[in-house]
Protein backbone atom coordinates (compact mmCIF):
# COMPACT_ATOMS: atom_id res chain seq x y z
CA UNK A 1 0.00 0.00 0.00
CA UNK A 2 1.34 3.15 -0.86
CA UNK A 3 2.04 6.39 1.29
CA UNK A 4 2.57 9.98 0.39
CA UNK A 5 5.47 11.49 0.55
CA UNK A 6 4.27 14.37 2.58
CA UNK A 7 1.44 16.09 4.61
CA UNK A 8 -1.43 16.83 1.87
CA UNK A 9 -2.73 20.20 2.53
CA UNK A 10 -4.94 20.60 -0.64
CA UNK A 11 -7.26 18.35 -0.42
CA UNK A 12 -7.18 14.64 -0.67
CA UNK A 13 -9.13 14.12 -3.41
CA UNK A 14 -6.13 15.91 -5.10
CA UNK A 15 -3.53 13.76 -3.81
CA UNK A 16 -4.78 10.50 -4.47
CA UNK A 17 -5.82 11.47 -7.99
CA UNK A 18 -2.43 12.44 -8.47
CA UNK A 19 -0.58 9.21 -7.07
CA UNK A 20 -3.27 6.77 -7.97
CA UNK A 21 -2.07 8.18 -11.57
CA UNK A 22 1.39 8.08 -11.37
CA UNK A 23 1.10 4.12 -10.31
CA UNK A 24 -0.83 3.27 -13.18
CA UNK A 25 2.01 3.31 -15.55
CA UNK A 26 2.90 -0.47 -14.10
CA UNK A 27 0.37 -3.04 -13.10
CA UNK A 28 2.23 -4.54 -10.35
CA UNK A 29 2.51 -0.92 -9.03
CA UNK A 30 -1.18 0.27 -9.40
CA UNK A 31 -2.99 -2.57 -8.01
CA UNK A 32 -0.50 -2.88 -5.38
CA UNK A 33 -1.35 0.88 -4.57
CA UNK A 34 -4.43 -0.10 -2.88
CA UNK A 35 -3.20 -3.04 -1.07
CA UNK A 36 0.22 -4.31 0.60
CA UNK A 37 0.96 -7.11 -1.45
CA UNK A 38 3.93 -8.35 -3.44
CA UNK A 39 1.90 -8.23 -6.85
CA UNK A 40 -1.37 -7.52 -8.51
CA UNK A 41 -2.29 -11.25 -8.61
CA UNK A 42 -1.22 -11.22 -4.66
CA UNK A 43 -3.70 -8.09 -4.05
CA UNK A 44 -6.77 -9.79 -5.62
CA UNK A 45 -6.20 -12.77 -3.17
CA UNK A 46 -5.94 -10.41 -0.10
CA UNK A 47 -9.05 -8.66 -0.96
CA UNK A 48 -11.07 -11.61 -1.81
CA UNK A 49 -10.38 -12.35 2.17
CA UNK A 50 -10.75 -9.22 3.39
CA UNK A 51 -14.14 -9.50 1.57
CA UNK A 52 -15.12 -12.76 3.19
CA UNK A 53 -14.62 -11.74 6.80
CA UNK A 54 -14.97 -7.55 6.89
CA UNK A 55 -17.65 -7.66 4.67
CA UNK A 56 -19.56 -11.11 3.78
CA UNK A 57 -18.98 -12.63 7.39
CA UNK A 58 -21.23 -9.40 9.29
CA UNK A 59 -23.32 -9.68 6.90
CA UNK A 60 -24.34 -12.68 6.15
CA UNK A 61 -26.89 -13.09 8.98
CA UNK A 62 -28.81 -10.62 7.31
CA UNK A 63 -28.78 -11.34 3.99
CA UNK A 64 -30.81 -13.79 0.96
CA UNK A 65 -30.24 -14.56 -2.28
CA UNK A 66 -27.53 -12.27 -2.64
CA UNK A 67 -27.21 -14.39 -6.40
CA UNK A 68 -30.36 -11.95 -7.25
CA UNK A 69 -28.73 -8.52 -5.74
CA UNK A 70 -26.97 -5.42 -6.93
CA UNK A 71 -24.14 -4.63 -4.21
CA UNK A 72 -21.90 -1.64 -4.35
CA UNK A 73 -18.70 -0.62 -3.10
CA UNK A 74 -17.75 2.65 -2.32
CA UNK A 75 -14.33 3.24 -3.11
CA UNK A 76 -13.31 0.56 -5.00
CA UNK A 77 -9.64 1.34 -5.79
CA UNK A 78 -8.30 -1.52 -8.14
CA UNK A 79 -11.05 -3.63 -7.74
CA UNK A 80 -9.79 -6.07 -5.46
CA UNK A 81 -12.70 -6.51 -3.18
CA UNK A 82 -15.52 -6.19 -6.38
CA UNK A 83 -13.92 -9.27 -8.22
CA UNK A 84 -15.23 -10.95 -4.70
CA UNK A 85 -18.60 -9.67 -4.48
CA UNK A 86 -18.58 -10.01 -8.19
CA UNK A 87 -18.98 -13.78 -7.15
CA UNK A 88 -21.67 -13.51 -4.52
CA UNK A 89 -24.14 -11.19 -6.27
CA UNK A 90 -26.03 -11.11 -8.86
CA UNK A 91 -24.34 -7.81 -9.90
CA UNK A 92 -21.59 -5.61 -8.32
CA UNK A 93 -20.44 -2.25 -9.07
CA UNK A 94 -18.26 0.14 -7.38
CA UNK A 95 -17.50 3.51 -7.53
CA UNK A 96 -14.36 5.96 -6.54
CA UNK A 97 -12.75 9.28 -7.56
CA UNK A 98 -9.46 8.28 -9.37
CA UNK A 99 -9.01 8.85 -13.10
CA UNK A 100 -7.58 4.97 -13.83
CA UNK A 101 -10.79 3.14 -13.79
CA UNK A 102 -10.35 1.92 -17.05
CA UNK A 103 -7.84 -0.32 -15.84
CA UNK A 104 -9.95 -1.73 -13.08
CA UNK A 105 -12.20 -2.04 -15.10
CA UNK A 106 -10.23 -4.06 -17.54
CA UNK A 107 -8.52 -6.31 -15.40
CA UNK A 108 -12.24 -7.36 -13.83
CA UNK A 109 -13.46 -8.35 -16.97
CA UNK A 110 -9.91 -10.42 -17.85
CA UNK A 111 -10.64 -12.33 -14.51
CA UNK A 112 -14.25 -12.75 -15.87
CA UNK A 113 -15.90 -10.54 -13.59
CA UNK A 114 -18.05 -9.50 -16.10
CA UNK A 115 -21.05 -8.64 -14.11
CA UNK A 116 -19.38 -5.82 -12.56
CA UNK A 117 -19.37 -2.05 -13.08
CA UNK A 118 -17.41 0.86 -11.96
CA UNK A 119 -17.98 4.82 -12.34
CA UNK A 120 -16.45 7.70 -11.01
CA UNK A 121 -17.44 9.50 -8.32
CA UNK A 122 -16.83 13.05 -7.12
CA UNK A 123 -15.97 12.12 -3.85
CA UNK A 124 -19.30 13.15 -2.02
CA UNK A 125 -21.73 11.15 -3.88
CA UNK A 126 -23.07 7.97 -5.47
CA UNK A 127 -23.77 7.99 -9.05
CA UNK A 128 -26.58 5.43 -9.03
CA UNK A 129 -30.45 5.48 -8.68
CA UNK A 130 -32.54 6.19 -5.52
CA UNK A 131 -33.26 2.24 -5.00
CA UNK A 132 -31.20 0.87 -7.44
CA UNK A 133 -29.29 -1.15 -4.92
CA UNK A 134 -29.62 -4.04 -2.80
CA UNK A 135 -26.41 -3.64 -0.40
CA UNK A 136 -23.87 -1.05 0.39
CA UNK A 137 -20.16 -1.96 1.60
CA UNK A 138 -17.16 0.32 2.38
CA UNK A 139 -13.57 -0.86 3.59
CA UNK A 140 -10.25 1.17 4.02
CA UNK A 141 -12.11 4.24 2.92
CA UNK A 142 -13.94 6.83 5.32
CA UNK A 143 -10.80 6.78 7.22
CA UNK A 144 -9.52 8.61 4.40
CA UNK A 145 -12.43 10.49 3.70
CA UNK A 146 -10.58 14.05 4.99
CA UNK A 147 -13.78 16.15 6.63
CA UNK A 148 -16.33 14.43 8.48
CA UNK A 149 -19.11 15.87 6.51
CA UNK A 150 -17.66 13.65 3.37
CA UNK A 151 -18.37 10.65 5.53
CA UNK A 152 -21.84 12.28 6.00
CA UNK A 153 -22.49 12.51 2.58
CA UNK A 154 -21.86 8.91 2.01
CA UNK A 155 -24.18 8.19 4.89
CA UNK A 156 -26.67 9.82 2.96
CA UNK A 157 -25.97 8.64 -0.22
CA UNK A 158 -25.86 4.92 0.52
CA UNK A 159 -29.02 4.89 1.91
CA UNK A 160 -30.50 6.82 -0.73
CA UNK A 161 -29.28 4.13 -2.99
CA UNK A 162 -29.96 1.35 -1.23
CA UNK A 163 -33.86 0.01 -1.85
CA UNK A 164 -35.83 0.13 1.49
CA UNK A 165 -34.51 -2.71 3.77
CA UNK A 166 -31.37 -2.71 1.96
CA UNK A 167 -28.18 -3.46 3.85
CA UNK A 168 -25.24 -1.75 4.62
CA UNK A 169 -21.39 -2.57 6.15
CA UNK A 170 -19.58 0.25 6.14
CA UNK A 171 -15.92 1.18 8.32
CA UNK A 172 -14.62 4.22 9.36
CA UNK A 173 -11.34 4.88 11.01
CA UNK A 174 -10.94 4.45 15.10
CA UNK A 175 -8.44 5.51 17.56
CA UNK A 176 -6.62 1.93 18.43
CA UNK A 177 -3.50 2.75 20.37
CA UNK A 178 -3.70 -0.13 22.97
CA UNK A 179 -5.43 -2.77 20.09
CA UNK A 180 -3.63 -2.07 17.06
CA UNK A 181 -1.90 -4.89 15.76
CA UNK A 182 -2.42 -6.75 18.61
CA UNK A 183 -5.43 -9.50 20.49
CA UNK A 184 -7.31 -9.26 23.40
CA UNK A 185 -10.94 -8.07 23.09
CA UNK A 186 -9.90 -5.88 26.64
CA UNK A 187 -7.71 -3.87 24.72
CA UNK A 188 -10.27 -2.98 22.68
CA UNK A 189 -12.61 -1.48 25.30
CA UNK A 190 -9.39 0.61 26.64
CA UNK A 191 -8.98 2.47 23.33
CA UNK A 192 -12.91 3.18 23.63
CA UNK A 193 -12.45 4.54 26.96
CA UNK A 194 -9.41 6.33 25.26
CA UNK A 195 -10.76 7.55 22.71
CA UNK A 196 -13.50 9.48 25.19
CA UNK A 197 -10.31 11.80 26.15
CA UNK A 198 -8.62 12.08 22.78
CA UNK A 199 -11.75 12.30 20.23
CA UNK A 200 -14.15 14.40 22.82
CA UNK A 201 -16.60 15.49 19.85
CA UNK A 202 -16.86 12.00 18.91
CA UNK A 203 -14.93 12.37 15.58
CA UNK A 204 -11.38 14.04 14.69
CA UNK A 205 -10.35 15.27 11.30
CA UNK A 206 -5.89 14.76 11.28
CA UNK A 207 -3.57 15.73 8.64
CA UNK A 208 -1.92 13.16 7.49
CA UNK A 209 -0.26 11.94 4.10
CA UNK A 210 -1.99 10.76 1.07
CA UNK A 211 -3.26 7.17 1.93
CA UNK A 212 -3.11 7.32 5.81
CA UNK A 213 -5.63 8.08 8.48
CA UNK A 214 -7.13 11.36 8.44
CA UNK A 215 -10.67 10.70 9.91
CA UNK A 216 -11.58 8.99 13.35
CA UNK A 217 -15.03 8.43 14.88
CA UNK A 218 -16.08 7.06 18.05
CA UNK A 219 -18.44 4.11 17.69
CA UNK A 220 -21.10 5.82 19.83
CA UNK A 221 -20.68 8.96 16.79
CA UNK A 222 -20.64 6.80 13.88
CA UNK A 223 -23.44 4.89 15.08
CA UNK A 224 -25.54 8.55 15.60
CA UNK A 225 -24.61 9.53 12.62
CA UNK A 226 -26.12 6.23 10.65
CA UNK A 227 -28.89 6.34 12.71
CA UNK A 228 -29.13 10.14 11.55
CA UNK A 229 -29.03 9.03 7.88
CA UNK A 230 -31.82 6.89 8.07
CA UNK A 231 -30.62 3.61 9.23
CA UNK A 232 -31.07 1.17 12.08
CA UNK A 233 -27.71 -0.44 13.02
CA UNK A 234 -27.63 -4.33 13.30
CA UNK A 235 -24.47 -5.02 14.62
CA UNK A 236 -20.46 -3.71 15.11
CA UNK A 237 -17.40 -5.02 14.83
CA UNK A 238 -13.68 -4.54 14.58
CA UNK A 239 -11.49 -4.87 11.97
CA UNK A 240 -8.69 -7.41 12.03
CA UNK A 241 -5.77 -7.54 10.05
CA UNK A 242 -2.56 -10.28 9.79
CA UNK A 243 0.44 -9.00 10.91
CA UNK A 244 4.60 -10.90 9.37
CA UNK A 245 4.20 -13.68 12.41
CA UNK A 246 0.51 -14.94 10.86
CA UNK A 247 -1.74 -13.50 14.02
CA UNK A 248 -4.84 -12.45 13.49
CA UNK A 249 -5.20 -9.18 15.25
CA UNK A 250 -7.16 -5.77 15.99
CA UNK A 251 -7.39 -3.27 12.64
CA UNK A 252 -7.72 0.32 12.88
CA UNK A 253 -11.71 0.35 11.82
CA UNK A 254 -15.03 0.21 13.67
CA UNK A 255 -17.60 -1.52 11.20
CA UNK A 256 -21.72 -0.92 11.23
CA UNK A 257 -23.62 -3.81 9.72
CA UNK A 258 -26.87 -1.19 8.95
CA UNK A 259 -30.65 -1.47 7.85
CA UNK A 260 -32.65 0.97 5.58
CA UNK A 261 -35.51 2.11 7.28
Amino acid sequence: MAIGDKIEDRSHIVGFKEEISAASADEDRFFTWFDAAQDARTAFINGAWDFSYHIALPAIRHLSHPESQVALEIGVGGGRLLAAASRHFGRALGVDIHENLHLTRQKLHAMGCTNTEVMKSDGTSIPVDAGSVDFVYSFIVFNHLEKRAIAADYLREAHRALRPGGLAVLYCGRFAPFSQNRRGAWRVWLDRLAELAYVPRGWKELPARVNCTNLLFTLPHFRRMARDAGFDVLDHVVSRKKVPNGVNTYGMQHGLVLRKR
